[in-house]
């Protein structure tokens, strides 16, 4: 669990380490529990969801960043492998061209071809950075350009046309998935309006007739309730989100 977390982090691009991390998670999960146990809002087995929810936030975060970082990584890679094609076409060797990338293209993508050549210049072959780079990168982009220079080391060929045509399929499938996405906007638009719409009549009625409203917060039942709505709109919400997500 320590290593996945390690991995976890490292692919966020967060400045934490394992221990930080683990400490947000307990004293989140612990004043939560806290403020909960002696305000008594909640009925206990919401309170014990709350709690680990907050203590579970962290990893929601590093999931998050890693998902926002490998997303900025394949809009970028394209580029990067028709700069690396140009320059292997123009006679440069591939650790020039790896060299070129990590100072001149943006983050993420130059701290990983910054990791990638140093790992070479470590003495580590270039399959095995590659290896390293398809590890911390686990994008199918990043697979198949490991490949291809697997494939050119150990069988020669012209590199720079395979990076060429794979950094122009690339675009075509980024496309593809701008289309898809634009396809299903409305259908992502109507879940969260649909998510949304219970929460913003709950502070209506909480602003028109704050009076009988309390009396949800003020009895068990109310609290329940309330606890059965939110976590009913949260689960709704996932499906809605679950169903209109389309994989290419």
């Amino acid at each position: 669990q320590v290593e996945r977390l390690r991995q976890l982090i490292a692919q966020a691009g967060v400045p934490w380490t394992v221990g930080r991390t683990t400490l947000i998670m307990l004293f989140g999960a612990a004043s939560v529990g806290l403020f909960l146990t002696e305000t008594r809002l909640f009925a206990p087995w919401v309170r014990w969801i709350l709690t680990l929810l907050a203590g579970s936030s962290p990893l929601i975060y590093l999931r998050a960043a890693r998902a926002r970082r490998f997303r900025l990584f394949a809009e970028q890679f394209p580029e990067a492998l028709d700069s690396l094609s140009r320059a292997l076409k123009a006679g440069y060797p591939l650790a020039h061209g790896i060299e070129m990338l990590a100072m001149e293209q943006p983050e993420p993508l130059a701290s990983e071809m910054r990791r990638t050549r140093d790992e070479w210049k470590l003495g580590i072959p270039w399959d095995q950075a590659l290896d390293n780079l398809a590890g911390r990168i686990p994008l199918a982009e990043v697979a198949l350009f490991s490949a291809a220079v697997k494939m050119q080391n150990r069988f020669g060929g012209r590199l720079n046309d395979v990076l060429g045509r794979l950094g122009e399929t690339m675009r075509e499938h980024a496309a593809l998935e701008g289309e898809v996405r634009s396809i299903s906007a409305h259908s992502r638009l109507t879940g969260t309006v649909l998510s949304a719409v219970p929460v913003v009549l709950a502070l209506l009625l909480f602003w028109v007739n704050p009076e009988q409203m309390t009396l949800l917060l003020q009895q068990p039942a109310g609290r329940a309730m309330l606890a059965g709505a939110a976590l009913a709109i949260v689960t709704a919400h996932m499906v809605i989100r679950r169903m209109v997500q389309i994989r290419l």
